[in-house]
């Protein structure tokens, strides 16, 4: 199906003010306001991206109850453990609040429930183990929100819990513990709500040392995991992100040393790419697979020799969770074309009694990106089966599943992706209640897959310049995206040549300019075949071969004609 392209409306006069009064060029000041960047205070903000201008943490609430119920726990010699989550957002929240009170001289231990065994968020069983083990105090990272009858479990066998979590809670419900971190609860003054799990971990981390001692070194943890999570790269995250890179790309932590020689990407200067698809995927794998101790081990690690050992166990890892995700996606596409009528069908449900839980939430993204509907998959491997959704734009997926509440054992999650636990005999019903709030939800016009472009200008403005000058809006990620441009009557130089991993290489021009893009495989246009005369839309960027920079077009689409 042929792509929309939204290209936004120019805002010429804005445009030539934010141009004149930043002296930055008028492409650069389109891209700002195409981001809801319409003045010159926030535009400043966004491209300085200073360190300074992230918010007091004392502005969330409780954030003062947490701190000194860590510090008098830390003071006393209480046993403190942080009980995260098992992807990479909980377990560098986990590190980096070990690290932090490790260095206080506090008692504090781990806890990571096991995926399959335990499942997500606080479980009786676990809080009976930490008891066993004589904790006083839980710190919940990245999970706890919405686990009440956990919470008051655990006061009623003297352990008091500070929470920390950046999910939604459930309908203002709110766990009774000693402190909610939480911005996303009512009365909750704190600017900014979009932080992952990590950056509340670190905000947390700030007050409990509150200006004693420099913790910034610790960003590269930020960094990590709030990328990995798939959080918006606006404002506060952006900040942390951005000076989180600079910190990992030099990172004294011996475990990511490690990890980052064992991916091949050592002594490199990193960016929010790196992340996504090589250190993420990593710390991912065993967590997705079963139990994330060995993920947390290297984090935690301060030897390299069996920090290098652990790096590769993930490497192995990470590559048997691509089969198993290899062999879910094949599964599920089976599925689809025996159920899914795409006529009746606005959103994709689909289970399957062999499906590993751990991979199926990637599985459903790779489906709602390639079909363009909200899906939702689950493996009905255990009694309760777990399910794992991602969404579409306009289609809020976690405000969803709370109408779907009645089927449902358990869920939780954003607008973008959510994990939900289910009764098989459920399953039937859920299906037909979750497309009817599709149908009514999502308009013909959202099932249509469209490529938002920021501009439509002629080749030859590209220059190093200009690509440079964008490079300020790095780091690059969800709600803040790679800029992308549209240029039209094209030729090609020359005959594409197939790359290694089924990516072509294009020599564009306009008949002035030439310019080499990299096409991944369409499958509605035969690159080989393209005649003069057509349209494209990219993102570039410089591309350094041997001493030498040349301008470089990852292509987003092609039109012909």
């Amino acid at each position: 199906m042929e792509k929309i392209w939204n290209i936004r409306s120019m805002q010429l006069s804005r445009q030539r003010q934010l141009a004149a009064e930043l002296k930055i060029s008028p492409i650069l000041a389109q891209i700002l306001l195409n981001r809801g960047i319409d003045t010159p205070e926030k535009a400043q903000f966004y491209l300085r991206c200073d360190i300074n201008d992230c918010h007091d943490p004392f502005l969330l609430k409780d954030m003062r109850k947490a701190a000194e119920r860590v510090r008098q726990a830390v003071s006393r010699g209480e046993k403190i453990f942080v009980y995260g989550d098992y992807d990479v957002d909980g377990l560098t929240s986990c590190a980096l609040l070990y690290f932090v009170l490790k260095q206080m001289g506090a008692d504090v231990s781990c806890y990571v429930p096991h995926r399959v065994e335990e499942g997500y968020g606080v479980n009786k069983a676990a809080c009976a183990l930490l008891k066993q083990q004589a904790a006083s105090l839980v710190i919940t990272v990245d999970c706890g929100i919405t686990n009440i009858e956990e919470v008051a479990y655990l006061s009623s066998v003297g352990i008091d819990a500070v929470i920390t979590d950046h999910h939604r809670p459930h309908e203002d419900k709110i766990p009774d513990a000693c402190a909610v971190i939480n911005p996303l609860q009512k009365k909750c003054p704190y600017p900014y709500k979009e932080l992952a799990g990590v950056g509340l971990a670190y905000k947390l981390a700030q007050a409990v040392v509150d200006g004693r001692a420099d913790i910034s070194e610790h960003l590269d943890l930020v960094a990590l995991g709030t990328v990995s999570d798939v959080a918006a790269l606006s404002g506060e995250n952006r900040i942390l992100v951005k000076h989180g890179l600079e910190r990992l790309s030099a990172t004294k932590k011996i475990g990511l040393q490690a990890l980052m020689e064992v991916a091949g990407i050592a002594k490199r200067q990193l960016s929010a790419y790196h992340i996504g698809f090589i250190l993420g995927p990593r710390i991912n794998a065993t967590g997705r697979m079963g139990s994330a101790e060995q993920a947390l081990r290297l984090l935690l690690s301060d030897n390299y020799a069996n920090a290098l050992e652990l790096a590769r166990a993930l490497d192995a890892e990470n590559k048997q969770r691509q089969k198993e995700e290899a062999k879910t996606l094949k599964d599920a596409l089976a599925i689809m074309e025996r159920e899914i009528n795409f006529k009746h069908h606005r959103s994709v449900v689909l289970h399957h009694d062999e499906w590993h839980p751990g991979v199926i939430g990637i599985v459903a993204s790779r489906i709602a990106e390639r079909y363009n509907r909200p899906t939702i998959l689950i493996s009905t491997k255990e009694s309760v089966a777990k399910g794992s959704g991602r969404s579409i734009k306009n289609f809020h997926l976690f405000d969803t599943l709370v109408q779907c509440g009645h089927l449902l054992e358990n869920f939780g999650g954003h607008e973008k992706a959510a994990g939900l636990s289910i009764l098989k005999k459920n399953i039937d019903d859920f299906k037909k209640f979750f497309n009817d709030m599709a149908h009514r939800m999502i308009s013909n016009e959202d099932l249509l897959p469209s490529i938002d472009v920021d501009m439509e200008i002629a080749l030859g403005l590209l220059s190093e310049g200009l690509i440079s000058e964008l490079d300020r809006c790095e780091p690059f990620g969800m709600a803040n995206p790679r800029p992308v441009f549209a240029s039209r009557d094209l030729k090609l130089k020359g005959r594409p040549r197939l790359l290694r991993g089924n990516t072509f290489k294009l020599w564009i021009t306009d008949g002035k300019v030439t310019c080499e893009a990299l096409a991944g495989s369409f499958s509605d246009i035969d690159i080989s075949n393209i005649n003069d005369g057509f349209s494209i839309t990219y993102s570039p960027s410089m591309n350094d071969w041997q001493g030498i920079s040349t301008i470089q077009l990852k292509l987003k689409d092609i039109k012909v004609g």
